[in-house]
């Protein structure tokens, strides 16, 4: 589950050991070449260098221009998700993409999902366990698509040279910028106060406790997955429990694989990026619908 990759900032001091790198500056060295669509795209990491068995995250910051938006990994009623491909060294373990909450865009097509000012995706990254001291190289290739009026796609190579230690894991970068995009991801509902849920029949039903409102929930589709756009909200004082339908049409392929399939979307807490969300998870076995 990605949101189980969320990594807490820790306190380790800079070691004084002449093995060790120096400081890695806060933008890492980076190559950029680009199709530009109406956005741009920039990278660091969140770490000062890489040890061993260390996990850090690849931090995608795309930026689109006034008046311009790019779209979530669910775009919505229309537009195309964002899309990140990660080309890293042998023995590197790439994690599923991060996103931050989205803002909702109201048009003639109905609701779309994005951003419309810098967005943070963050990727895990997890290092071999064995390392050598020196750089590695990694590619980072993002996608998207830009919409005002019109809309045009774009397209950013990033290269990214990352210092690595033999001995010893890198301290972890300590911001007001990081600390910033940390706070705008989304959390595993079991953060949330009494947040649990379960699908009855086709419905998603969502629970928990809190006094942000208005309360939201956007679904990611996929293969055999879609949600309906009514959903019934019922609040007891601080208690709430949310109902979403959900249309189940899996294929035949689906259903003799017998592989279960990962229902997922946003529960979101108030209309600011700022205001907490939360990720709702849950697995369905096509053998069984």
């Amino acid at each position: 589950m990605f949101c189980q990759t969320l990594l807490a900032f820790s306190a380790l001091l800079l070691p004084s050991s002449p093995v060790i790198p120096p400081h890695f500056p806060l933008l890492p060295q980076e190559t950029t070449t680009s199709n530009k669509g109406h956005a741009t795209v920039q990278l660091r990491t969140d770490v000062g260098w890489v040890g061993a068995s260390q996990t850090f995250h690849v931090i995608v910051l795309i930026t689109p221009d006034p008046d311009w938006h790019v779209y979530w990994k669910n775009p919505g009623a229309s537009g195309a998700p964002t899309e990140i491909e990660i080309q890293a060294p042998e023995g590197f373990i790439v994690g599923e993409p991060i996103f931050p909450r989205p803002r909702t865009f109201k048009g003639e097509e109905g609701e779309t999902y994005g951003y419309s000012e810098l967005a943070a995706i963050f990727i895990p990254v997890t290092a071999p366990d064995s390392l050598h001291d020196g750089q590695v190289k990694i590619d980072v290739t993002t996608s998207w698509l830009a919409c005002k009026k019109l809309c045009v796609m774009g397209e950013q190579h990033n290269t990214l040279d990352i210092s690595t230690n033999a001995l010893r894991q890198g301290p972890r970068n300590r911001d007001m910028q990081l600390s910033r995009w940390y706070s705008g991801l989304p959390l595993p509902l079991g953060d949330l106060d009494e947040g649990k849920s379960f699908i009855s029949g086709r419905m998603i039903h969502i629970s928990g406790k809190t006094e942000i409102r208005p309360i939201q929930f956007i679904g990611i589709e996929q293969r055999g997955v879609q949600f309906g756009s009514h959903h019934e909200l019922v609040r007891e004082g601080n208690s709430f429990r949310l109902s979403v339908p959900i249309q189940l049409n899996f294929s035949l392929k689906q259903q003799l694989d017998g592989d279960t399939i990962e229902v997922e979307g946003l529960l979101l807490l108030g209309r600011k990026n700022d205001d907490p969300s939360y990720v709702v998870q849950l697995e369905i076995d096509p053998t069984n619908q």
